[in-house]
């Protein structure tokens, strides 16, 4: 990313979301999180702003978390709302905030038992070096989350305008064959292949953005998968993003 993406990220920090959210693509985040982090590990959150899921990490799972940001102010924010929440003195020690970028990673090759990017890898325009330090740094046998914005879906002509404007480069989905090839080359299983985001983009359009009626419908608290995740299930070729949980060969 460039410095108008940091200064972008940096001018959010104090007023990010750090709440996980009810809703199915959120929840689903933190979902396989916990469903794939060992007690006592370690963790590599890459592109985690302000510790949205690091804190969590490290607070509930006893792992040494880096949490890898480009952007300096949410890695401050991150800290302040460690100390804002009392977190207990042996999780903040647990707790790493590293300023860097996702396509070069200061971490030791084979050193993490997991490591996830969410909402990072489609802002980039290399997302190969992204993805293949994300793999580097996994164990053999460990665990790495890959959320991958997918090519078929108008969502993103919405997007890219969004960023472009904001001063990025733009948005980069890559499909699904792109992307499991390059994750067999990485040397990488993919164990869990999550499509969401059919119906998402609606939501986006005139009309359907003025009645939260759609939003409940589309995206019902509490409703694992939601209508959208269900539709996304049977029509994977038009979601917005494919979740891999990619193992890593060589144990």
């Amino acid at each position: 990313m460039n410095t108008n993406s940091q200064r972008h990220f940096d001018s959010r920090a104090t007023n990010y979301e750090t709440e996980i959210g009810e809703e199915y693509p959120q929840w689903l985040k933190w979902h396989l999180i916990e469903k794939y982090t060992p007690q006592g590990g370690c963790a590599v959150d890459v592109g985690g702003g302000n510790g949205r899921h690091a804190i969590d990490t490290a607070l509930k799972f006893e792992c040494d978390t880096f949490c890898i940001d480009l952007s300096e102010g949410m890695l401050v924010a991150m800290n302040n709302r460690a100390n804002a929440i009392s977190l207990p003195k042996d999780a903040v020690h647990r707790l790493h905030a590293i300023c860097a970028s996702a396509p070069s990673l200061p971490v030791k090759d084979s050193s993490a038992d997991i490591a996830w990017s969410y909402a990072t890898l489609l802002l980039l325009p290399d997302q190969d070096t992204a993805i293949a330090e994300l793999m580097r740094v996994v164990k053999p046998g460990g665990i790495v989350i890959l959320d991958i914005g997918n090519v078929w879906n108008f969502g993103w002509l919405y997007w890219r305008r969004y960023y472009r404007k904001r001063g990025f480069p733009g948005i980069f989905p890559i499909s699904r064959t792109r992307a499991t090839s390059l994750i067999d080359n990485l040397g990488g299983d993919i164990i869990e292949d999550i499509p969401t985001g059919v119906l998402s983009p609606f939501l986006l359009l005139p009309f359907f953005d003025k009645y939260p009626v759609f939003r409940r419908l589309i995206h019902k608290n509490g409703r694992y998968p939601d209508l959208d995740g269900i539709v996304s299930k049977w029509m994977p070729l038009f979601a917005t993003r494919h979740y891999f949980v990619v193992k890593k060969r060589g144990l």
